[in-house]
């Protein structure tokens, strides 16, 4: 469906929760440069950004379990390798990493009219706090539920009823806007709408053709009641 469509929904939803990577922010630069830099460090050699892309939608973690994969080193080296993959994302997130074109613009909007919204995210919680106060987006958002919050992440659905329930929020007046199949199964599950953003990290081939989606932020704005 047309961006006409994702802005009704949108603009019509009462509470609004959001995905982070490859939703909000393009961290994918970030995450490239963390890996390889951790590869460095165990003597392996630099994989390319498709697989960070492709695995990032489960953590740091699959993405190390990816690239070990794919360069046929041991299983047993992803601690070591997930050690040295969170220590360099951590001096390296916030550097590359910008939002999407319209983040701000939407956020600030939001803001103006009283709605704060939410960000469900498989990343963890202070990972992601972090990354949203260093690109000055943290305080548009009532709450930040990460993969470590609850007892479950995406796609079970208890990540997305906390940030619902924190916003107070009924899933049938609510909206999820994500960019991968384990935004839309959280969805799904939770009983709440969705909204797929389609110049995320994610594949449309993996969504139903019908499901409502955007590829522009601005798009949301242009089409505000």
């Amino acid at each position: 469906m047309s961006s006409p469509a994702a802005a009704t929904l949108f603009w019509r939803s009462k509470t609004r929760v959001f995905d982070l990577d490859g939703t909000l922010i393009d961290t994918l630069p970030d995450l490239h440069e963390a890996l390889n830099l951790a590869l460095q460090d165990l003597a392996l050699p630099a994989v390319d950004r498709g697989l960070v892309q492709a695995s990032l939608h489960e953590g740091l973690e699959g993405s190390a379990r990816a690239a070990l994969l794919k360069l046929r080193a041991p299983v047993d080296w992803h601690p070591k390798l997930l050690g040295r993959y969170e220590l360099h994302y951590e001096q390296v997130s916030g550097t590359y990493a910008k939002p999407y074109p319209g983040v701000h613009a939407l956020l600030a909007r939001l803001v103006q009219i009283g709605e704060r919204p939410a960000v469900c995210t498989n990343k963890s919680e202070a990972r992601a706090i972090e990354l949203l106060a260093r690109l000055g987006l943290v305080d548009a958002f009532v709450t930040v539920v990460g993969a470590d919050t609850c007892s479950h992440r995406k796609p079970h659905p208890e990540p997305l009823q906390h940030a619902l329930t924190v916003l107070q929020g009924e899933p049938e007046a609510s909206v999820l806007i994500g960019d991968s199949f384990l935004d839309v199964q959280c969805a799904s599950a939770a009983q709440v709408p969705c909204i797929f953003f389609a110049s995320g990290y994610g594949s449309l081939e993996s969504a139903s053709q019908h499901l409502v989606r955007f590829t522009d932020y601005r798009e949301l704005l242009d089409h505000e009641p």
